[in-house]
């Protein structure tokens, strides 16, 4: 009896360490990223933050500072967005979100978080290129393909945009 009660619970123990399988997500981009730029005529900095929340899923944010790793002054958009890594390989799509639209010449660059306005973005392309992460896997270098609007002799390149993980 003793045996038998060892030997299940051996098999007990076996079984739920030999299938437990991590339902985490395996995505290497999980977390927040930011890509800053600094424009000098503007004195201003506007931040691309995308916050992946699992493999498939990430928030978008554009919002604008006054210093770098400051304090957000206002608001451009923000959206939920899906995305696809495979490999290298990265691509994200995202239509509805809350925007910012100026409407006139002096309006302002960004808006309070509240001001935004929902709306739809009807992209005419899914942006996808070359993802690569530096060593210390704390940055991330996307180089979207180019922009090919007739032809591959009109192929527009995109710049690369450099994400720092902030989280």
């Amino acid at each position: 009896m003793k045996t038998a009660l060892s030997v299940s619970a051996l098999f007990l123990i076996l079984s739920i360490f030999s299938c437990s399988e991590s339902e985490d997500p395996r995505s290497p981009l999980i977390g927040t990223w930011e890509n800053r730029t600094y424009v000098d005529s503007l004195d201003l900095w506007f931040v691309e933050s995308y916050t992946f929340k699992n493999d498939s899923l990430f928030d978008l944010k554009s919002t604008v500072r006054e210093i770098e790793t400051g304090t957000d002054l206002g608001y451009r958009l923000i959206s939920t967005a899906w995305y696809n890594l495979e490999g290298d390989i990265f691509q994200y799509y995202y239509s509805d979100g809350f925007f910012y639209f100026p409407t006139e010449r002096n309006a302002p660059l960004y808006v309070p978080k509240e001001e935004l306005r929902p709306g739809v973005i009807d992209f005419f392309r899914i942006p996808k290129g070359t993802l690569s992460f530096s060593n210390n896997q704390r940055q991330f270098t996307f180089q979207e393909n180019c922009f090919n609007a007739n032809s591959d002799a009109n192929c527009i390149p995109i710049p690369p945009r450099t994400f720092i993980k902030v989280d």
